[in-house]
């Protein structure tokens, strides 16, 4: 009994010493395995923060992606604000179109000289061709019908006259024979008296051109020592050969020019320029001719003195653009030129000879003077002894001289309310 408590004491003792052992290895595995694991904590902690918060990390990248939505954001609001206000633009042309400028108006603002004759158009696609060395001035009209003025590199100024329809200043007549010699003319002019046709024809001794005067034109002093010719018919064929080819330029070109102004300057030097004297008293019809042709002289325009039949047709152009009545132009010039009984603002400096140009309201389509200062030579002739020159004078009275108005004068006498036009046509 006793043998059998020790053996079971012994038993127990050495199962409870193999415990403890086995507890005590047991407990060394655990704490190694704490370290390992808190140090492996420690290094995913590590990894975890540099990845979280380092260069490139999450909460970068994050924030990086949050940038990169806000500015893709922006960029679609203003792409779609440009898109709306690109639309609202083309709505707003479509209800306003832009106006293009007429090739007038881009020529006026340029500046531009015209090295070669030039065919161009104004807003209303009206045709106006300018002749090289030329360009249009800085005050001139956009329009035709305002009075396009044309000016040379010496300042002088000439408004073009549109004739859409030459037949209304010429008539034909192959071999019709001018007064006093056995040159003939194939064409000559359609005159008019307050817009009714005067049927004359050269080699008569009504209204007519081209033609001569026998009392003067056969003078030597006349033909030969003024205007250079070496006799009668030579001078009568410089007549026919001139009126032919500003026949032959209006006919092309459909129109032709007119001075701004009277004729200004000197005889040696003659100009078309405002602000000027005009010539008038020391000149006969034969100095003034002759200082017309002189004015402008190129390959590409040639100025003359104008014509009557070009007078009326400037008249009856200023009543077709309703810038004067029928009444102003062949009744009472009173209200538009310089007259002693001049009306209005026309008033202003009226009543005697004024210098080119000198009051805006003696201006019609962008012409000066037409009504009153001088009465101007043409080349109109009458009977044997006579020029016409056309409209009123300073000294004269607007109802008894209105701007279609013409007189007969003999052509070698030289009177101070007397002067004349230059005009220009097209080579």
């Amino acid at each position: 009994m006793k043998e059998t408590s020790r053996l079971s004491k012994k038993v127990s003792k050495t199962n409870l010493q193999r415990i403890s052992r086995m507890y005590s290895k047991e407990k060394g595995i655990t704490l190694i395995a704490l370290v390992i694991t808190v140090v492996i904590l420690i290094i995913l902690a590590t990894v975890t923060l540099n990845v979280v918060l380092g260069e490139g990390g999450l909460i970068q990248r994050a924030q990086q992606a949050k940038d990169l939505t806000e500015q893709a954001a922006l960029e679609e609001q203003q792409g779609l604000n440009s898109l709306m206000s690109e639309y609202a633009n083309i709505m707003a042309e479509d209800q306003n179109p832009p106006v293009e400028k007429s090739e007038v108006e881009e020529a006026k603002e340029s500046g531009k000289r015209f090295e070669d004759t030039t065919t161009i158009t104004d807003a209303d696609e009206e045709e106006i061709t300018i002749p090289g060395e030329f360009h249009i001035a800085e005050d001139s009209g956009t329009k035709v019908e305002d009075g396009v003025v044309i000016e040379d590199d010496s300042g002088n100024q000439f408004v073009w006259i549109p004739v859409n329809d030459y037949t209304t200043m010429y008539q034909e007549a192959a071999g019709t024979k001018l007064t006093g010699v056995e040159t003939t003319t194939n064409i000559y002019s359609k005159l008019r008296k307050n817009n009714v046709y005067v049927e004359e024809t050269p080699n008569s001794i009504g209204l007519r051109e081209p033609d001569l005067v026998s009392d003067y034109d056969m003078d030597e002093q006349y033909y030969k020592d003024i205007l250079g010719y070496n006799n009668p018919t030579e001078m009568a064929e410089g007549f026919v050969e001139e009126y032919e080819a500003t026949y032959n330029s209006i006919k092309r070109y459909k129109g032709f020019y007119i001075g701004r102004y009277e004729l200004t300057g000197s005889l040696q030097n003659p100009t078309v320029q405002k602000n000027q004297t005009v010539l008038t008293r020391q000149n006969n019809w034969y100095n003034l001719r002759k200082a017309c042709s002189n004015l402008v002289s190129s390959k590409y325009a040639q100025s003359t003195m104008m014509y009557g039949n070009q007078w009326d047709e400037i008249m009856s152009w200023l009543i077709a653009t309703g810038d004067k009545t029928d009444y102003q132009i062949n009744t009472n010039s009173s209200d538009w030129g310089n007259y002693y009984d001049s009306t209005g603002t026309a008033a202003t400096d009226s009543g005697k000879l004024q210098t080119s140009g000198k009051n805006e309201a003696w201006k019609a389509n962008n012409i000066y003077d037409l009504a009153g200062n001088c009465m101007e030579f043409t080349q109109e002739a009458y009977n044997t002894y006579g020029r016409a020159p056309r409209g009123g004078l300073f000294s004269g009275s607007a109802i008894g001289n209105p701007a279609s108005y013409r007189s007969y004068y003999d052509p070698n006498i030289a009177v101070g309310s007397y002067s004349t036009r230059p005009a220009l046509y097209i080579k």
